[in-house]
């Protein structure tokens, strides 16, 4: 009896499911995007974020980097603007952007001692890489 109550309430859970629409999956760019950039930059990227009006400069829409930039996507300005090679004063200094320790290889080295080094600059330019694209995909 006990599995026939347990099997019945396993169909109506996942019949009951399945009028449920589908998850949106997301790439792990706009992952990151969502996660570090869009209270400033907005989820559209057009600099509206709600954090924008805070701000003594305005916040750059990120939608227009290639049209500002003769139609190419200014790949690498925008990655060392990430990573902090490139200081960007709304962004805070290089040692500390404001996104904080996300997109330094040294946070992720104190807690992964196993791969170290190596492992961490992995993660990180993988994160980056994704954001980067994501960023791309926003151009108008």
């Amino acid at each position: 009896m006990k599995r026939a109550v347990a099997l019945s309430t396993a169909v109506f859970f996942f019949v009951g499911l399945s009028g449920m629409p589908p998850v949106q999956a997301i790439s792990l760019g706009e992952a990151k995007y969502n996660a570090d950039c869009v209270v400033c930059h907005g989820v559209t990227g057009k600099g509206d974020g709600p954090f924008a009006e805070l701000l003594k400069e305005g916040v750059p829409s990120l939608t227009m980097l290639s049209k500002n930039n003769g139609g190419i996507f200014p790949f690498e300005r925008i990655y060392a603007s990430i990573d902090g090679r490139k200081e960007v004063r709304g962004h805070g200094t290089r040692e500390m952007p404001i996104w904080g320790k996300r997109y330094a290889a040294k946070s992720l080295e104190v807690h992964d001692p196993f791969f170290g080094r190596w492992y961490a600059e992995k993660v990180i330019r993988t994160r980056i890489l994704a954001l980067v694209e994501y960023i791309a995909s926003l151009q108008e």
